[in-house]
């Protein structure tokens, strides 16, 4: 591409000095006089022509402003003043009304456009007076006219001064179309000096400039510019965006590094396409060949939460793991949230998309050089320092797996592991909650997995009858009380309830009851939890057959119960326990949102949510299931150390979250795609919340 030159200033300033000087040539030609004083002669020479030279070479050379036509409009209107009445009243009037005109509606528009904002009324009235304005008020077309006005009034149409002057005029104007100045600039040029493509006009600290461009200047997010300073350095610059104002093309860009090997015989303040370009962007911003750049630091970020101007929006997705440097640090964050912005260029704005994320940290090896996760940083990036996306294959290797640690899955669009030593920490209380089919069940069937083979019993209470089929392969146990005690002891409860006069025989009866069960449940728990055999690994509690809310919380409560009691009392015997509660709104419901008014259902969840809280010293773990967090025990949730949210809407449980994860990536559990989920606490090797993709198993599918 053929690439145009802007000139010089002292191109214009030698058109106007040898312009100004065949002007006096012609007036004294004409007139006799190299300063003409009679009407006629000044209404030609000095106003029209001379203004027409000193609009076109000086004063408007790239484009007019309002304001000018402003002082074009009443300059043109006063140099008519003087030869009202000579000749040719009708088209005076005509020439003299065009002028005004064009001094009001450049006014009106002037007026309008003061001022910080442009809203309104206001900004109507400047858009329909601007065009106009700016338009018929140019100085060469307003003092044309003037110019010919005053030749077809004043000298005959087949004069010679007449051709003379309409010659010099259409000499002049055609000085700018043929391109005359940058003739004259290419003879004082070394052959071997460049094309400028453009002129810088303002500069905004840190290292973003605004340049004016040539028209067919190229200027996008690959072709990379050479700045000259006026220091004298040269600096690779990086174009964000352009566009148009008035009649010409302002591009935004942002200067990178220095240049190493120097262009001679450029000029300082001009852009241009740099010689024999190797480097791609992202190795001139030090980002490598693999990374791929996404946008530039934004005001505004914090340490925790990263804000930056999208390079090309559609290499952007929420939960996709990016980075950018703090000194000589490699600092990873996650996006989380993107949003619009505008930018404001003096009467222009520029609009574009911002991206949010938060921070994840740095991955830093340990004296054994392992990385075992992210580690939070205690700084920021500086404004438009750059942000890369890292690819899909990042990160395979980089995070150390243990022995102990559960992998989750890795974080979206690479190859980082998500882990965490989940049955060393499992006393510490896991909570799983999400919508139906976000995941929930195939997680928990995985952890269980993990803390059985890390010397972990595991006890499964089961309201969905999904347990024993999905695990058949790991010889799960029957702890469950048999369908007719279960049947008796709803019974029992119904009769207690509907008993006359404080029913103490039916209560009686329930305490037989009772206790039968409770014995033989802590023997049956001991046998479970003492037994070394494979088949005594994981037991299940199925509650399917107990219809009685009231029931289940009895059975519930009995069960947790008992196992406490073996742990406390057995604590040299008793192994780490893993307690799975599925669908835990109905075991360990909170009493307001579920119906539960009686005194002895509210005293069962206040004892089954305590049993919980003493579980942690004597290392019997929790993993909640559930699809709410309104309707489970705030007291149990709040026990939970580890988080894992999927996707939900209800606004109880996004409060609750926004406790826990902050409320950014609060905001993004709504949106969170099938098998994606948002986890922190201890049970994963991350100092901030992350969200995590879970991989897909086609033959848990098949199995579900």
């Amino acid at each position: 591409m053929q690439k145009r030159d802007i000139t010089p200033p002292w191109t214009r300033v030698l058109i106007l000095v040898l312009a100004v000087f065949a002007l006096a040539a012609l007036a004294h030609y004409v007139t006799g006089e190299f300063i003409p004083t009679d009407p006629k002669t000044v209404l030609i020479f000095q106003n029209a022509l001379l203004l027409i030279v000193l609009g076109s070479a000086l004063l408007e050379h790239k484009f007019t402003k309002p304001a000018d036509s402003v002082v074009n409009g009443l300059m043109g209107a006063v140099t008519l003043l003087p030869v009202y009445g000579l000749s040719n009243k009708h088209i005076w009037w005509v020439v003299f009304l065009y002028c005004a005109l064009v001094c009001l509606i450049a006014m009106i528009c002037v007026s309008v456009s003061s001022g910080p904002t442009l809203t309104g009324w206001r900004k109507r009235v400047a858009d329909i007076t601007y065009r106009p304005a700016v338009e018929l008020g140019k100085s060469r077309l307003l003092f044309s006219i003037v110019f010919l006005y005053g030749v077809i009034s004043f000298y005959e149409t087949q004069s010679i001064q007449m051709g003379v002057l309409v010659l010099f005029w259409g000499i002049f104007m055609a000085i700018w179309p043929l391109g005359l100045p940058e003739l004259l600039a290419s003879f004082s040029r070394n052959k071997d000096s460049a094309f400028a493509i453009g002129t810088v006009v303002r500069t905004d600290a840190p290292n973003i400039i605004h340049a004016a461009l040539a028209s067919d200047a190229k200027w996008d997010r690959k072709s990379v510019k050479l700045l000259q300073q006026g220091d004298g350095k040269q600096r690779y610059v990086v174009p964000l965006f352009s566009q148009a104002k008035d009649n010409q093309i302002l591009g935004t860009g942002l200067c990178v590094t220095d240049v190493e090997a120097i262009v001679p015989n450029l000029a300082p303040g001009c852009l241009y396409e740099p010689p024999d370009m190797q480097k791609s962007v992202e190795e001139l911003l030090t980002g490598g060949k693999d990374s791929c750049l996404v946008g530039f630091v934004e005001k505004e970020s914090k340490i925790g939460q990263l804000r930056f101007q999208t390079w090309n929006p559609e290499d952007c997705k929420e939960g996709m793991l990016v980075w950018s440097t703090v000194g000589d640090e490699r600092v990873y964050y996650q996006v989380t949230e993107g949003v619009t912005d505008e930018e404001g260029l003096e009467s222009d704005r520029h609009g574009y998309q911002v991206a949010i994320a938060s921070q994840l940290g740095v991955l830093k090896p340990d004296d054994k050089d392992i990385v075992k996760g992210f580690e939070k940083f205690a700084w920021l990036p500086a404004m438009n320092t750059p942000v890369f996306a890292v690819p899909e294959a990042f990160g395979k290797d980089i995070i150390h797996v243990g022995d102990a640690d559960f992998k989750y899955g890795t974080v979206p669009h690479t190859s980082v592991s998500v882990t965490g030593a989940f049955a060393d920490v499992l006393e510490y209380h896991t909570a799983i909650l999400g919508v139906t089919g976000a995941g929930k069940t195939e997680l928990a069937f995985e952890l269980l997995r993990h803390a059985l083979a890390h010397n972990t019993k595991v006890i499964c209470i089961d309201l969905t009858a999904k347990y024993e089929g999905r695990l058949t392969d790991l010889k799960p146990h029957n702890l469950s009380i048999s369908g007719p005690l279960s049947a008796e002891l709803g019974q029992k409860l119904f009769d207690v309830e509907t008993g006359k006069f404080g029913a103490p025989d039916e209560k009686k009866a329930l305490k037989l009851l009772s206790d039968k069960l409770r014995a033989d449940v802590a023997k049956n728990l001991a046998e479970f939890l003492e037994s070394k055999a494979d088949e005594r690994k994981l037991g299940i509690i199925t509650l399917n057959e107990v219809s009685n809310t009231k029931a289940t919380l009895f059975i519930t409560e009995l069960y947790m119960t008992c196992l406490l009691n073996f742990a406390r009392n057995h604590a040299d015997k008793c192994p780490h326990v893993l307690l799975v509660v599925e669908e835990a709104h109905t075991v360990m419901p909170e009493a307001n949102t579920m119906g539960l008014g009686d005194f002895d259902s509210k005293g069962l969840v206040a004892k089954i949510a305590q049993i919980a809280l003493q579980g942690r010293k004597y290392h019997v773990g929790l993993l909640v299931i559930a699809q709410r967090t309104a309707t489970v025990s705030k007291t149990v949730l709040t026990q939970c150390n580890t988080m894992i949210s999927f996707s939900c809407f209800d606004d109880t449980s996004l409060g609750f979250f926004e406790n826990f994860f902050g409320k950014t990536h609060t905001e993004t559990i709504p949106n969170l795609q099938f098998l994606q989920a948002v986890m922190f606490g201890k049970g994963v090797k991350s100092q901030r919340p992350i969200i995590v993709q879970i991989p897909f198993d086609p033959k848990k599918a098949q199995a579900k």
